[in-house]
């Protein structure tokens, strides 16, 4: 078996093991750990289906893919003076945010600029459950269990899921046993609610990252809920 998990810095940074080893430990699987610091949800779909591809072409494992999901205030840019690391398989895509460090001296701030003005929360948030619908019929189709939730907050405004541009797309989500619910539940919460500290709470307070202890108590809740959803 394959425990494959994508996600941005929550699945990644640690003090320690990660969530997804820990698991991989308990199901005695192989862990895949395609998570990127910064990541927006484009980036995380497209290198999840992309390696899911060459996953299924490599091996005849079983595969449960965990997705972590990303803040919704993100976006991405080609960026032809990247150099990408050895194990990169993505290009010259790059994730941004806002309220990145390098910002005032970002080459695209004015599109940076431009694109936060324009932000809307139930556009962004009516394209995420399109493509999870998307994602999420392509892993069944191809035998693939998953399990999805939210990294951090990722919704920011309340919307009518009942609306006509967005029902269709957010009722078989909120419908999936296999998603967490994405405006209730999160890692970081999960691990806040636990008596967690984030070990980098000086400079992200409660949206800080977790440390080993943390990672392995929601591997144990994943494992719980994995188990709970095949009976």
């Amino acid at each position: 078996m394959i425990v494959y998990s994508n996600s941005d810095s929550y699945g990644v940074m640690s003090t320690g093991f990660r969530y997804s080893e820990f698991l991989a430990q308990s199901l005695n699987a192989m862990s895949v750990n395609s998570g990127k610091e910064g990541s927006c949800n484009q980036r995380i779909f497209r290198t999840t289906v992309r390696d899911l591809l060459k996953l299924q072409q490599q091996t005849d494992e079983p595969i449960l893919c965990l997705l972590c999901l990303g803040s919704l205030i993100r976006s991405e840019w080609w960026n032809e003076t990247k150099r990408p690391l050895p194990n990169e398989t993505d290009g010259h895509f790059e994730s941004f945010q806002i309220h990145t460090a390098n910002y005032p001296t970002h080459p695209i701030r004015d599109y940076m600029d431009q694109w936060y003005r324009l932000y809307n929360d139930e556009a962004t948030q009516t394209n995420l459950f399109m493509e999870l619908v998307l994602l999420t019929s392509w892993l069944k189709n191809n035998k693939i269990e998953y399990i999805v939730f939210a990294g951090n907050n990722i919704t920011y405004k309340k919307m009518d899921y009942n609306d006509v541009f967005v029902k269709d797309f957010a009722t078989p989500i909120f419908a999936d046993q296999n998603i967490l619910n994405l405006n209730d539940f999160s890692f970081v919460k999960h691990c806040l609610a636990q008596g967690h500290k984030p070990f980098d709470y000086a400079q992200y307070k409660e949206n800080g990252h977790h440390g080993e202890s943390a990672h392995r108590d929601f591997a144990n809740f994943l494992l719980e809920f994995y188990h709970e959803r095949r009976h």
